[in-house]
């Protein structure tokens, strides 16, 4: 579905390590800035959900948004302004 950079494998991989049971990366694309997506961790998938695993990374992500994440690379941008943020290229 997507290719994941190294730079967000490795931001995911920390995030998942301070967040205890969230395990699941919900990826949901930001209705403010196109092609900026949102990232939450999670506990449980929902009815509504595709779920995708890459790298051993569970990603879920709402039915009605993953044709935003077809032949797209979901990369990490740290900003040298301290604003981190994920796109999807």
């Amino acid at each position: 579905m997507f290719i994941l950079t190294e730079n967000a494998k490795t931001e995911l991989q920390d995030r998942l390590t301070l967040a205890g049971s969230k395990q699941l990366i919900r990826l949901q694309m930001r209705k403010s800035c196109f092609m900026k997506v949102k990232v939450t961790l999670e506990e449980t998938i929902q009815s509504n959900d595709t779920e995708i695993t890459k790298d051993e990374l569970h990603f879920i992500i709402d039915n009605a948004e993953c044709h935003y994440f077809n032949h797209k690379t979901l990369d990490f941008i740290p900003d040298t302004t301290g604003f981190k943020q994920f796109e999807i290229l």
